[in-house]
This record gives structure tokens, sequence and C-alpha cells, in this order.
């Protein structure tokens, strides 16, 4: 291993189901890398074999400003005394202890923004916490050299806020081909993602009631027991199916065999407004068209490509997108033969090359 560039990167969630980072791991282990990524372990499955190594930290608190506390803590040490060259910091809740141990120990540092994060609805309904973290940004993001992120709206944010580049490297699944078409017995709705406030979720399940097919859940969050409840009150415990977290080896194939994907968020603040999710660009490798927001980045997308219906996240505006694509075959067949040119052009591939070129600049 003598030689090798030595990578750890940070996230606070579980390794297993950050597709960006397995992707972005992969890719530098593939290119000569020796990568470790280090973050929780929130599932109770056994850590997947990845081609890169991966430690999953426990905790007695899980949430909550004691908890970021103690995880900055413990990931401080364990960096202090951890043989690397670049860490790659994944948003601002891992950042406090990669930017200590960087500059302690004078490594570089990437700073991998997958949202923004002073603009997410937790924070901005606690303007308190919130300002805690603005501090934090204000004081670390001016003194660094390297940063990426998801997507141009939140690049040009940041830069505009703290002169300081980012580079784009979107959230886009490898190119796999398609084995013929998975039909299933039925047809189904598939939303795939974090189960949260603010996903159109609660008006998604209250227009099945009027939906002539089902909808599969794949995904956990804060929220998943209100909408377990919800189903139960509408009587939709035939037409709603949790999956809970799929593994990313597992998702394509369900995804492949849906009618459509949702991608539906509330404008509850930048964060939300200038996202674009896996979910989006997953559903597209899958030849699948999706309902989504008519946010900057995904009219952006679609002008390019006509993959999508646009919809807002309330239950009248979902029905009437979900009732076109099942009445109008031809818009239907339109969007999906799109998606399969889009998906020619929108994997990772490019995106990999992008990272390569980057990371060799910092080497």
């Amino acid at each position: 291993m003598e030689g090798r560039t030595k990578v750890i990167a940070t996230v606070i969630n579980d390794v297993l189901f950050d597709q960006r980072m397995i992707r972005i791991c992969s890719t530098l282990q593939d290119a000569g890398y020796e990568v470790t990524l280090i973050g929780r372990k929130k599932d109770r499955r056994k850590s997947y074999e990845f081609r890169f190594k991966t430690r999953r930290l426990t905790f007695l608190i899980n949430k909550g400003p004691l908890f970021y506390a103690l995880y900055n803590l413990r990931l401080f040490f364990i960096l202090l005394f951890s043989k690397f060259d670049i860490i790659h910091s994944v948003d601002l809740d891992t950042l406090p202890a990669a930017f200590l141990v960087s500059k302690i120990r004078g490594k570089k540092l990437v700073y991998d923004s997958h949202e923004y994060f002073t603009e997410v609805p937790e924070l901005l309904h606690r303007p308190s916490v919130r300002n805690i973290w603005l501090k934090i940004e204000a004081f670390i993001l001016p003194k660094l050299e390297n940063a990426i992120t998801v997507g141009e709206k939140i690049a040009e944010e940041y830069e505009n806020k703290y002169d300081l580049h980012f580079e784009v490297i979107r959230n886009m699944p490898e190119l796999k081909e398609i084995e013929g078409e998975n039909q299933p017995e039925s047809k189904f709705l598939i939303y795939q993602g974090a189960l949260n406030k603010g996903r159109g979720l609660e008006a998604l399940i209250s227009c099945m009631t009027e939906v002539p097919i089902q909808l599969k859940i794949a995904g956990k969050g804060d929220i998943e027991e209100e909408l377990k409840e919800l189903c139960s009150e509408l009587k939709l415990e035939h037409k709603v199916e949790f999956l809970g977290n799929l593994l990313p080896e597992e998702l394509p194939a369900l995804t492949q065999s849906a009618f459509a994907g949702i991608n539906v968020s509330e404008n509850l603040g930048l964060s939300y407004y200038y996202s674009l999710n896996n979910k989006f660009f997953d559903y597209v490798q899958a030849g699948l068209p999706a309902i989504t927001n008519e946010f900057p980045e995904y009219v952006a997308l679609d002008k390019r490509y006509h993959c999508v219906i646009f919809a807002e996240p309330s239950k009248e505006s979902l029905l009437k997108a979900i009732n076109l694509l099942l009445n109008d075959t031809a818009l239907y067949e339109e969007l999906k033969k799109n998606c399969f040119l889009a998906r020619q052009h929108w994997n990772w591939t490019t995106e990999a090359d992008r990272l390569l070129i980057y990371y060799a600049k910092i080497r």
C-alpha cells in the first residue's frame, strides 16, 4: 500500500445507504487511492463488502446538539491518530472535526456539501441552532481551498457568499444495461429516499385513495410511523407498501419495475428549492418517467431531455399528474423514450471523470 494516496471520507449517516459516497469512494479506490469511509451504524445489517474500507460508529445518543458534539469529538480523535493524506468531509456536520485535524496535521481537506446545510427545514424552524451552524460555516468555509457539491445552484450560493469555488459533481448512478422490461403483475408508483417532513409524502399517500395503482416506498425516516398511521386511517394498507431501507444494489430492479417515480418536495427553504436528488437520476437511469418539482435544477434538466411531469406537493396536483401519465399513453411513451436517451448522458461516467480530474489537482 506504500505510495498510495490515503483518503478518509466522513459522513454522519449509515455508510451502507449513502449512494453518492459509495460511488465516490469506489471511483477513488479504483483509480489507485486507498479509501476508508467512516460513518454511523444505524441499520442492524452487517457491513457490506465494498471495494474500499468502511468503519461504522455507534452512539448511545443519536440526535440533538449533544450527539453532534460527541460525533465530532470521536471523529476528531479517530482522524488525529489515523494515517491519511486527504480528508473528504461530507456536509457541515462532519466538517468541524475534519477541519481541525487537517490544520493540526497539515493535511488536505475536501469539503463535500450534499445539500445547502444551513437552509434545511430542520434548521429554518430552529433559529438558535441554525445560528450556531451558520457561525461554524462562516468560520470554516472562507479558510477552505477544496470544495465540491451536487448542483450548480448550491455552488453559486456558496461561491457568492464565501468566494470559494465549488466543483459540481452530480448525484448520478452508474450506467447499467437494462435487460428487457421487467413488467410486474400490477402497476405501481415508487418513492425512494428519506421519509421526512416536506417530501410531499402526506399528499402522495392521500391521493392514493383515488389512484388505481399501488405505491411502494423505499426508505426510512422521522415521519415513517406518522405515514403508516395515515395509511391506516385512509384504509390504504393494501395499496401502500413500506419497504424500509434497501441496499443500493437492491433498488435498481425495483425501480425498473415501477410505472413512475415520485420526487416532489415542498419549498421549505433554499436547500430543497435548489435540490438535485439521487432519486431523480435513479428514475431516469431506470427508464422511468418522474413526477417532480418545478424547481430550477429540474427545469434546466427537463429542457434538455423532457423526462418529467411537474407537480406541486398537494393531493390535487399529484393526482392530476399521476392520472395524466396513466391516461395519456402517447405522452408516457414519449417521456420513457426520452429517459432512455438521457440515461446515456446523465450517469456516473462523466461525474467520475470530473471527480478524478479534481482530485488529481489536490494530490
